[in-house]
């Protein structure tokens, strides 16, 4: 009985050691991460979802890297951006930290379109797709996150959605820890992501 708990211990640090001071967590984002090279002859609309905020209001670092990726892709070729939140409680300043977002990095207010409603994934699709269909818009990016890529293309087939592409993401948080902190941090949003898409395959939802 001994030797087993010394063995679960031991087990237990090194698994803590690796979480803690390595970037071994990546390899369980390649699955995750799908995004395409979009090209400036693709798409009449781009759709952001939100990440959360930090603590006293700020942009959360999903959040920010999603917006960069608009912004990038919009000087690349001019097109409305619709902005969804994602967040987990009602009444969120995040779409307004969004769009306030976008206009500071010289996006015009004509161009954003705002989704406020959504509490979770599943909302954002759901609500935007609303929206686009709405607009009769025919190719939409996605700008998400690189572990959060797989669960939306789910959804969004889920959902019948036409004619998407989710953009890929060069430079995310989630390849760059430099902390245990932001590592543990890193991990925790992988993990949480595979849970996700195990309850979206038995729930649907």
């Amino acid at each position: 009985m001994k030797k087993k708990i010394k063995y679960t211990l031991f087990i237990l640090i090194v698994c803590i050691f690796i979480l803690s001071f390595t970037d071994f967590y990546t390899i369980f984002v390649k699955p995750l991460d799908i995004g395409k090279k979009v090209d400036k002859n693709y798409g009449d609309v781009i759709l952001v979802l939100g990440g959360g905020l930090r603590p006293k209001v700020e942009i959360g670092y999903s959040t920010a890297e999603r917006l960069r990726l608009a912004a990038r892709l919009f000087k690349q070729k001019k097109m409305p951006i619709i902005i969804s939140d994602g967040s987990l409680y009602k009444g969120s300043p995040a779409i307004k930290k969004m769009k306030d977002y976008l206009l500071k990095h010289n996006i015009k207010d004509k161009y954003i379109l705002i989704e406020g409603k959504s509490q979770t994934t599943f909302d954002n699709c759901v609500n935007a797709k609303s929206i686009i269909d709405k607009n009769h818009f025919k190719e939409v990016i996605i700008c998400t996150s690189p572990y959060h890529q797989k669960r939306t293309e789910m959804i969004l087939k889920y959902l019948n959605f036409k004619g998407f592409k989710i953009a890929k993401m060069y430079n995310s948080e989630i390849y760059q820890a430099n902390s245990i902190r932001q590592r543990l941090r890193n991990f925790k949003l992988i993990l949480r992501e595979y849970l996700a898409i195990v309850k979206l395959k038995i729930f649907k939802k």
